[in-house]
């Protein structure tokens, strides 16, 4: 019976390239936007999490204004 040797495998079969994943550009003024309405819909529908972070709904309307000039960047 003949003895495997790892080098005459490796020889016999064909070197294969990993397939490289495209990375999309990234739109950071969109995703910031995106995440302060995430968190302002979170924190308007609970009290109890607004009262931890000390935070008022004056300062949510705040964080929409800041959201809306990020997509006008964004654009």
């Amino acid at each position: 019976m003949e003895s495997l040797h790892l080098h005459s495998i490796a020889t016999h079969t064909p070197e294969l390239k990993m397939a490289r994943a495209t990375r999309r550009k990234v739109n950071g003024a969109a995703t910031a936007a995106l995440l302060i309405k995430m968190a302002a819909e979170l924190l308007t529908a609970s009290p109890t999490l607004r009262k931890k972070a000390n935070l008022t709904l004056m300062d949510l309307a705040a964080a929409d204004k800041v959201r809306k000039g990020l997509l006008k960047k964004a654009d």
